[in-house]
């Protein structure tokens, strides 16, 4: 199988074979991988790349992905040419962003009706005993914050709402 995404302005591509059962060999540019996994729930697995362990949280959006690396975040968007990414996010109106495992909002970095910029951090949360920022999705303004600093949320719940 062949994976080809955009990771911020860098195309990526990954050549996925599976070995057996719960092994796979990943082959990035000249580099193989040889690749252990254990799928954990439809969204959460451990993968066991060279002899580190990494716990995998992914979520699906409009564009592609949302991933979480042992609590670091990055963001996936679909294959797609330069003009028509940017136009399949144009089209985006509102966008809730959602926490995907439980935490506790440590700062509020942006107040309700201030205008954002993609990627700028919006909320920091701490979950795992690791500070993550939440960034905004998309350029727009905060139509909704849901949590304050100090706030436990469940996993799932709605941080905030930009549009």
């Amino acid at each position: 199988m062949n994976l080809s995404f955009w990771l911020g302005e860098k195309e990526c591509e990954i050549r996925l074979e599976q070995k057996t059962t719960h092994r796979l060999e990943a082959r990035i540019g000249d580099h193989v991988y040889d690749v252990e996994e254990e799928w954990l729930g439809r969204e959460k697995l451990l993968l066991k790349v060279e002899g580190k362990v990494f716990n995998i949280v992914i979520t699906t959006h409009a564009t592609g992905y949302q991933v979480f690396v042992n609590g670091r975040s990055f963001r996936l968007e679909r294959k797609l040419s330069a003009g028509r990414l940017k136009e399949e996010k144009s089209r985006l109106k509102k966008r809730d962003v959602k926490l995907i495992m439980p935490g506790r909002v440590i700062q509020v970095l942006a107040a309700e009706g201030e205008r954002v910029a993609e990627g700028q951090p919006v909320l920091i949360v701490e979950a795992m005993k690791m500070q993550n920022e939440i960034k905004s999705p998309q350029s727009g303004r905060i139509t909704r914050l849901h949590f304050s600093a100090g706030d436990y949320v469940e996993a799932g719940s709605i941080l905030f709402s930009v549009e």
